[in-house]
């Protein structure tokens, strides 16, 4: 792990946590025997929001493929053979899109580097409760 000292991310903790779990256990299953797996919080380039990345050091998606495994069931042919339905990365969107957050996924030289960066939060109505 890597933790930036004074960043924070915010979301749904039940639906943040879930996210988190499928991309830590994506980079499980699909990185390579015995590699390394790296969790990382940062403040994003432009300093106003958190970047939560996950990357591991297999095989990666190759670029043509990194905006079809967002879609629900969708395998690379490489994990058909491996335990799974196709649903982890999709969910991981579903739950960003729901907070307004952005998924990147690139290369991580080897590996795959899943980035999400989290807006601040929204402004709440009311005095804080």
């Amino acid at each position: 792990t890597r933790i930036a000292p004074g960043v924070a991310a915010w979301g749904d903790r039940n639906l943040v946590t879930q996210m988190l779990a499928n991309l830590v256990e994506n980079a499980i299953r699909h990185g390579r025997e015995g590699g390394r797996v790296e969790v990382a919080l940062e403040r994003g380039p432009d300093g106003g929001d958190a970047v939560v990345a996950v990357a591991d050091d297999g095989a990666g998606i190759p670029a043509a493929e990194r905006g079809r495994v967002f879609r629900r069931f969708h395998r690379l042919d490489a994990a058909r053979s491996s335990p799974g339905t196709g649903l982890g990365l999709a969910l991981v969107k579903a739950v960003a899109d729901l907070h307004g957050m952005a998924v990147e996924l690139s290369d991580n030289a080897p590996g795959l580097r899943v980035a999400v960066s989290v807006p601040p939060p929204p402004p709440q109505d009311g005095p804080p409760r």
